[in-house]
């Protein structure tokens, strides 16, 4: 069964690392992929976040902050040590420059030598999708979007494979969804101690 779905990885890995690899396609998931990619549109996204929702923008950056802040280490010095999976470039896999099992692969990166599963972007992005998707229900196609695109270019570029996008995504959902409901009990936990007592009939 094991070898059943490392088989499938595999495959899966080969179809849209290799397959559906094209000029265009390589040179936007590259971009997408790099976390410093984000950083100008990430700080211009929340200055006009606080500017139009104002307190609550502050409330929900909080928490997205709290949410990475979680999932990030979680994933890299935890997870990823106890899984101890290599990526699929890892040099080990490689002789004379071709790959053992992934012959075609596209590896964008070249060789890394850190561990896999699960990946860490796919986590944070997906645990940051759900926090805001529980706040703003309405938009869930958009930060789907953008976690699921984040997450796929980690296999695109050769990084990972499909299995650690998809346990890192998984994981990242359940972190997201954890911040936000202890956030809402924090909340009414604070508003029923600062209630004022009801007056007696008597």
């Amino acid at each position: 069964m094991l070898e059943i779905l490392i088989s499938i990885d595999r495959a899966l890995f080969l179809f849209f690392n290799s397959t559906l690899s094209n000029p265009v396609f390589d040179v936007f998931f590259k971009f997408i992929t790099l976390r410093d990619s984000w950083i100008i549109p990430g700080i211009i996204a929340a200055i006009f976040f606080i500017i139009k929702e104002k307190k609550k923008a502050l409330i929900v950056l909080g928490c997205l902050i709290i949410t990475i802040a979680i999932s990030d280490p979680f994933c890299v010095r935890i997870l990823k040590p106890l899984v101890h999976r290599f990526r699929p470039c890892h040099p080990s896999y490689f002789i004379d420059g071709r790959h053992l099992f992934l012959a075609g692969g596209n590896f964008l990166f070249g060789m890394k030598k850190s561990f896999s599963m699960p990946s860490a972007h796919a986590m944070n992005w997906f645990s940051g999708a759900m926090l805001l998707y529980l706040f703003y229900p309405k938009r869930w196609v958009w930060f789907l979007t953008f976690a699921f695109l984040v997450a796929l270019s980690r296999v695109v570029v050769g990084v990972h494979y499909p299995s650690d996008i998809f346990a890192g995504g998984v994981i990242g959902i359940g972190i997201g969804a954890g911040v936000y409901f202890l956030f809402q009990y924090i909340k009414q936990l604070v508003a029923s101690k600062n209630k004022p007592p009801e007056l007696s009939s008597e």
